[in-house]
């Protein structure tokens, strides 16, 4: 900490206020560090250099970056960090890929992502991969992603496993679907319940769903009321909540999220139907025949 201070007041006597002559004492700066054969320190101030001129002098700190750059993929990887911010896509490609060949992980993500939002998936994937054996957790879920795009169902396991385990919440909730669709309920639970400890709204109505299947309606309901605390106003929790008061007999509870989900999608059959379903237990005389027998109540 004391030799960034100390270099940081060095740049201030260096560069001065005066933006006139600054580019030239950058150089001059670069020059007596680098030398012949420059030592791990001295390209590290170099890097430290760029990083706290950057925000004022973006285009000196650029010159201390290609310096560094010729040694150390950090520097590359902020060149390339230069050129994203100014949109130039060429130069942002050229040195992200020299910043992620030699090993740092932010310019494969990056890479990764750029090559992803391209539809060059296979340059994508090369790269979430290499950022994923890493440990970034941002390329291992969006390598999940992908895999699970291309219905390639073991490989995102894997990747949403690692995320998972990393302790990535969309990646648990998504784990918790694969698991769902193969009938695993008791893995899906596990993961659910994981992400749902990280605030995770959709598998708070996730949770709610397998409790309310396995009818362990208490805990359904906590789950769907705590969906609802946090925001979710979707017709689907509306009518599991519906369905769920249908279940142990509380109609008029069951009738007021019927109708809520009602209000989201007035001409959903479903919804419909349930909303007539109740009123028949409640003997509401709003009922019709016509619409009982299209519904299939008895």
């Amino acid at each position: 900490m004391k030799k960034i201070f100390i270099l940081i007041m060095s740049l201030f006597l260096i560069l001065g206020c005066d933006s006139g002559n600054s580019s030239d004492r950058v150089e001059e700066h670069i020059k007596k560090n680098l030398g012949n054969n420059p030592t791990k320190q001295q390209i590290e101030e170099l890097l430290i250099s760029g990083q706290v001129i950057y925000g004022s002098r973006p285009e000196e700190a650029k010159k201390y970056f290609e310096a560094a750059a010729k040694y150390d993929p950090r520097g590359a990887y902020a060149l390339s960090d230069y050129y994203l911010e100014k949109e130039e896509y060429e130069n942002f490609e050229k040195w992200a890929k020299q910043a992620a060949e030699g090993g740092d992980s932010r310019a494969q993500f990056n890479l990764g992502y750029y090559y992803d939002e391209n539809s060059r998936l296979e340059e994508a994937k090369r790269w979430y991969i290499k950022a994923g054996e890493q440990g970034d957790v941002g390329a291992m879920l969006n390598l999940a992603l992908l895999y699970e795009n291309e219905k390639d169902e073991k490989k995102a396991e894997k990747w949403y496993l690692k995320a998972a385990e990393a302790g990535n919440a969309q990646a648990q909730y998504n784990l918790g679907i694969i698991y769902m669709e193969n009938a695993d309920f008791n893995k899906a639970e596990e993961w659910y319940l994981k992400a749902a400890n990280q605030s995770h709204l959709s598998s708070y109505r996730a949770l709610g769903y397998i409790y309310s299947e396995e009818e362990k309606y208490k805990e359904a309901e906590k789950w769907y009321l705590k969906a609802l605390e946090m925001g979710d106003q979707s017709k689907e929790i509306y009518n599991n909540i519906g369905n769920l008061y249908f279940n142990i007999n509380e109609f008029e509870k069951s009738l007021y999220f019927f109708e809520k989900a009602l209000e989201k999608d007035s001409n959903n059959v479903t919804i419909n139907c349930n909303i007539l379903k109740v009123k028949k237990k409640l003997k509401d005389g709003s009922n019709t025949e016509k619409n009982e027998e299209k519904c299939n109540i008895k």
